[in-house]
């Protein structure tokens, strides 16, 4: 889980950025994003925003090779108890060894969006800043969790492991096309799952615990 800044590092350096009095107590804050999570809040905002991508989605025929690329992470799979476990920080053997054990659930919604596309003809492509020594595990949960049929799953290799997550799906991205892929969605959680060249339709799933590089 590379160039990951979690919920406290982008708290701490907006409080540090303001006046002194303006200071709140960080487990507040842990506390407004735990009550997002478990209120329902979230997934009335994943509801609304796959809504809307699937009308967007309604208007395109899929060709032979007419992609559609999701992220994992806080887009197919959830971590959010694994987050939570460890207070909404981030510990990287705590982290690896949730990755390796393979349990994260799906996303229900977002799997349900992901079976539209596949019942209309769309190709599934998993693309994640996860490392390669993670592939076999996050392909088994993939299947694990539902998604049963998707084109390739695409991790860091170790010659792109420090690489920005922007550049690295980027990249992957234009090879993909150069396989004769034509991309025509990009679903994730983060803007580097989203910007950049052969992105099509830009799905941008809520996610307020940790931000990418």
């Amino acid at each position: 889980m590379n160039h990951l800044k979690f919920l406290y590092c982008i708290l701490l350096s907006l409080l540090f950025s303001s006046c002194s009095s303006s200071l709140e107590n960080l487990s507040i804050h842990k506390a407004q994003v735990q009550f997002y999570y478990e209120s329902g809040a979230y997934k009335k905002e994943l509801t609304e925003v796959l809504s809307d991508a699937a009308n967007e989605f309604s208007d395109i025929r899929p060709e032979a090779k007419s992609a559609v690329i999701f992220d994992v992470d806080e887009t197919a799979l959830s971590n959010y108890e694994a987050i939570k476990a460890m207070g909404f920080g981030y510990m990287s053997e705590f982290w690896h060894k949730w990755v390796l054990e393979g349990r994260a659930p799906a996303i229900e919604e977002v799997k349900d969006f992901y079976k539209t596309l596949i019942s209309r003809g769309f190709r599934i492509i998993f693309l994640t800043g996860r490392s390669q020594k993670e592939y076999d595990a996050t392909y088994k949960n993939l299947i694990g969790a539902g998604y049963t049929k998707f084109d390739t799953l695409i991790v860091r290799s170790p010659s792109v492991k420090d690489a920005p997550a922007y550049n690295f799906k980027s990249i992957e991205r234009l090879v993909l096309t150069q396989l004769g892929y034509k991309i025509v969605g990009c679903v994730g959680d983060q803007d580097s799952d989203i910007e950049g060249d052969h992105t099509g339709i830009k799905v941008r799933l809520p996610n307020y615990m940790y931000s990418v590089e």
